[in-house]
């Protein structure tokens, strides 16, 4: 009788990933990274030009 061994008749690619969705996923993580750095320096000179105009 024939056993079903999933570690050896599986391979990395069959759980649905594939090279496409790995770029994609990398890609918009890149993106979210940067946009957040964005908002992050936004917010930054927001709070140092109020903090200047205290000072005046």
């Amino acid at each position: 009788m024939y056993s079903f061994d999933p570690a050896i008749n599986y391979g990395p690619n069959d759980a649905g990933v594939s090279a496409l969705s790995i770029a994609l996923v990398s890609i918009g993580a890149l993106l979210a990274l940067s946009l957040l750095a964005a908002a992050y320096g936004q917010l930054e000179n927001l709070f140092n030009n109020k903090k200047g105009q205290d000072e005046d």
